[in-house]
């Protein structure tokens, strides 16, 4: 489940955060905010930017992590832009996240092929460098992704941005098999996910789904009633998806 650091504000973000954990959420993708978030959509661009004029930072993004792992043992990801993890610095960001008891860190415009000095950073403090590929990645290409990479794989579902429509019969159920069937790392699928439909079609073909825009949605619903019924619908729409994939797949 991703939730944007320091959204709707400072402090409410943290309760939200474990709204969703305890709503069923088994990891929690804490998105730093970024000026140009190339590869989201309308809803998180619009939380992201509701953040960065809230003061948030990555240091603040970090601490919120921190925060969170004094309260909960599940997994945490921070997902960002390279921009800002590039002038943190890479031996800094990888200390800080160490330290804050971060899992994983996704960088999202960072490519393979350029990533090696931070997922070296961060392999130095048992922290992950996930992967992404898309529907149109080569086998050859997915094979070094996928050998680099650690935590699990990331597999985009489209060619398109976080939250447009979700395609369950898309390429990027190929990709999934293929990626799979190497054994190497669990693979998980996210853009596009929005109801209990959508993820029990999703988990026929991936270990993991991954949730965004769908709750950035639901938070901005509640938010016209007030800060409980942000939380509250936040923390509906993590038990229907939870629901929905107890009832298909009872045994997981």
């Amino acid at each position: 489940m991703f939730l944007t650091a320091g959204f709707p504000e400072p402090g409410l973000d943290e309760e939200l955060a474990m709204a969703v954990l305890d709503a069923g959420a088994d990891i929690l993708e804490i998105g730093f905010p970024f000026s140009d978030p190339l590869a989201d959509g309308p809803l998180i661009q619009r939380a992201s930017k509701l953040s960065l004029e809230n003061g948030t930072t990555l240091e603040k993004s970090i601490s919120l992590a921190a925060a969170l792992r004094k309260k909960t043992e599940a997994p945490l990801v921070l997902m960002g832009y390279a921009n800002p993890v590039y002038h943190m610095g890479y031996p800094v960001f990888a200390d800080r996240v160490s330290d804050a008891g971060v899992d994983g860190v996704i960088v999202a415009d960072l490519p393979m092929d350029e990533s090696g000095p931070l997922r070296d950073e961060l392999k130095g403090k048992d922290v992950s460098l996930i992967p992404m590929a898309a529907p149109n990645t080569s086998d050859a290409r997915l094979d070094e992704i996928i050998k680099t990479g650690s935590g699990f794989l990331y597999i985009v579902s489209m060619t398109g941005l976080t939250g447009d429509a979700f395609e369950a019969e898309a390429p990027w159920r190929k990709l999934a098999r293929i990626a799979r069937d190497k054994g190497s790392l669990p693979v998980c699928v996210g853009f596009g996910i929005r109801n209990g439909d959508d993820v029990v079609r999703a988990a026929r073909e991936a270990d993991g789904v991954i949730v965004g825009s769908a709750v950035i949605s639901a938070i901005f619903r509640g938010l016209e009633d007030g800060r409980e019924a942000a939380v509250e619908n936040a923390a509906d729409l993590v038990r229907e998806l939870a629901s929905a994939l107890e009832m298909e797949y009872p045994f997981v």
